[in-house]
């Protein structure tokens, strides 16, 4: 087997000294190369990886993607690479780029001073050796800035369209047990990631609860395509899980409980190139936001991911264009810009709604959200092995959310002065005393005769930073604005509403989303549930929010010098704090939850590129706002009034990655 491997390893030398005066000899590289045609007749190379050889755009370009090729195939090892390309390093599996849990197969790096990047998937638990070296832990960056190379994939599949495209993705399986659950019918015993305590209330104990985890199963497909002789690289991504809902069909109604149904995560193709020597993009489809995505959660549970703990993140339709301003070798600065699909989220939507048609007052404010990003990276150290690079990133978020209520009046109701009328019919006919209107209207729906609307701002902002190193990587994000419940934080909430400063109730109506509106006008000098003059419409207030997470994560077979090619090799630790808040003076308004505290450590241990186990145990704490006025409606808790409950969840299980 040495002697084939060698006369492989000759022929590959052979093949990269031949290429350059090749290329000199046939500027257009259309015809193919003698010891290409004899790999291929070997079955060595496909015909279509011949033919990729063959249309290099130089020849470094040409011993690369050979010497990569032949490292794939196994016909050649890193270190006879390294003889080989000594300025170059062969892409590795994404599976050897360290214990991140969410590592994507992007894009694969050629320079030596281009580690490999980390982002969000597959999983992949526990360092294992890349080089010799078992490399530091990666932050889990969904939103790499690494440039992509045209014909860098390594595919699994080649299609008749001329694509190539490659396959990832994970099987996970865990056994979880929490203390308590968050409550009510919905939240309560049996739902498979966390969320808040107090949403309910959880009966006559906390409601702890055991339950096998299966439905995190995720496939992912890569596709490039080859355009020739142009600078322009082409790739694609479609990825989706078996996280969504459970079916209601007969066949299924009796075992919904196993029976989750596939759903979306990301579908997009990019485009890169080049304006003069600076690496530009456009992206177009459904991909991580800006906001906040660049650095997510080092852990075990992911179906929620911290959701209302202290993690803004989201994946959402967009038009997305970057460009890298700077790229001087080893510090990059990549701005990005993009506008999104804007969105509320609105908690008080119909099933109808949501599985028909989902939020929809984003949309009516007839403006695309938008957003950017600037990231900063470079290295902490050039003597450092097997460390990526370091990230500093700002965001930040602006969209309008509308809500619309018709006039669609309801049927005529006794006067009720200044108690709540109307509802999701339209607005109500009922006389409201001493009320007036431009037209000399006495109740809302002669007041408003074309319905009403109601906008407000949706502003948020983050800060995030990564900092690799052998020993521990530090990673972290704070965020701040409001109505934040579409990127799961904010403690879920969206907005509320107000008759206006210095008004009384006069009425209220619902909007499209479930939304209510309040009117208000002058009050009697009385005071006497009269209006003293005109109604108008009320405001809406988003509710306002702050929090993030820090994280340390320590590659412990690294640092205790265990042998990269031995059975120890892939041990990891993880320990991470959250938060999520908001002011409560709005909180009153929403869900009346002020606080959640989120503590996480893990221990992994990956076998081998292929599987890790993991135990994760986790302590959540939630608190809710205190106040004269919410006597009326306390949060409840074993059945009890209270204004803070917290729980422990243990979570283990494995992780097979392909």
């Amino acid at each position: 087997m040495k002697k084939v491997s060698y006369l492989f390893l000759a022929t590959a030398i052979a093949v990269c000294l031949a290429i350059p005066a090749f290329a000199q000899q046939q500027a257009d590289h259309q015809a193919t190369p003698p010891l290409i045609q004899l790999l291929q007749s070997k079955g060595i190379l496909t015909a279509d990886e011949a033919r990729q050889l063959s249309e290099a755009s130089s020849a470094d370009e040409a011993n690369e993607r050979l010497a990569r090729l032949l490292v794939q195939k196994g016909l050649i090892s890193p270190e006879d690479y390294s003889h080989t390309v000594a300025t170059e390093e062969p892409a590795s599996d994404t599976s050897a780029s360290g214990g991140h849990f969410l590592n994507a197969i992007i894009h694969i790096p050629t320079k030596t001073s281009d580690p490999v990047p980390a982002s969000s998937d597959p999983f992949t638990y526990g360092p294992t050796s890349e080089g010799g070296v078992i490399p530091a832990i990666s932050p889990v960056r969904a939103l790499p800035i690494d440039v992509p190379k045209q014909g860098g994939l390594i595919p699994d599949l080649k299609l008749g369209s001329g694509a190539s495209m490659k396959l990832y993705g994970f099987f996970k399986a865990s056994a979880v047990e929490q203390t308590a659950s968050s409550g009510g019918a919905q939240n309560g015993g049996g739902q498979d990631f966390p969320l808040p305590q107090l949403l309910g209330d959880t009966g006559p104990n906390s409601n702890p609860y055991f339950l096998i985890k299966d439905r995190s199963f995720r496939i992912g497909s890569q596709f490039e395509w080859v355009p020739k002789n142009s600078d322009l690289v082409v790739t694609g991504r479609l990825e989706v899980d078996f996280e969504g809902d459970y079916t209601t069909v007969n066949n299924r109604s009796i075992s919904s409980a196993r029976s989750s149904q596939i759903s979306l995560r990301l579908a997009y193709v990019r485009l890169d190139t080049h304006w003069g020597e600076m690496p530009v993009f456009a992206e177009f489809g459904q991909d991580w936001t800006l906001l906040g995505s660049s650095t997510l959660p080092n852990i075990y549970e992911t179906t929620g991911l911290m959701a209302g703990y202290g993690a803004l993140y989201e994946r959402a339709p967009q038009f997305k264009i970057g460009a890298q301003i700077i790229h001087s070798g080893d510090f990059k600065v990549q701005p990005e810009f993009a506008i999104v699909m804007p969105i509320s989220s609105d908690a008080n939507l119909t099933e109808l709604q949501r599985t028909g048609l989902g939020d929809e007052a984003g949309p009516d404010s007839n403006e695309p959200a938008v957003e950017g990003r600037v990231v900063f990276q470079f290295p902490l150290s050039h003597s450092w092995k097997a460390v990526p690079p370091a990230q500093i990133i700002f965001s930040g978020h602006h969209a309008t959310i509308n809500e619309i209520v018709t006039h669609g009046a309801s049927a005529a109701t006794p006067a009720l002065n200044l108690t709540t009328l109307g509802g999701s019919g339209g607005l109500s006919t009922a006389v409201i005393s001493g009320a007036a209107c431009a037209n000399e209207g006495d109740s809302l729906a002669t007041c408003f005769p074309h319905g009403v609307q109601v906008s407000y701002p949706q502003n948020i902002w983050s800060a995030e930073i990564q900092l690799p190193t052998p020993w521990v990587t530090i990673d972290g994000q704070y965020h701040n604005g409001n109505d934040m419940r579409f990127f799961f934080a904010g403690l879920l909430n969206t907005a509320f509403a107000t008759p206006g400063a210095g008004l009384v109730e006069a009425g209220s109506a619902t909007s499209f989303s479930g939304q209510s509106i309040l009117f208000g006008c002058p009050s009697g000098a009385a005071m006497d549930e009269t209006c003293a003059g005109p109604i108008t419409v009320g405001a809406l207030h988003p509710i306002r929010g702050q929090g993030g997470f820090a994280e340390a994560s320590f590659p412990l077979s690294r640092i205790f010098h265990a042998d990269p090619e031995g059975k120890n090799a892939g041990w990891a630790f993880h320990v991470l704090y959250g938060t999520d808040r908001a002011k409560a003076e709005d909180a009153r308004h929403g869900n009346g939850l002020t606080r959640t505290d989120y503590e996480t450590g893990n221990l992994s241990y990956k076998i081998n590129k292929w599987v890790s186990f993991i135990n994760e145990v986790t302590y959540m704490d939630t608190q809710a706002a205190t106040d004269a006025q919410d006597t009326s409606e306390p949060k409840l808790f074993r059945g009890q009034p209270a204004t803070k409950a917290h729980a422990i969840r243990e979570e283990f299980g494995t992780v097979v990655t392909f």
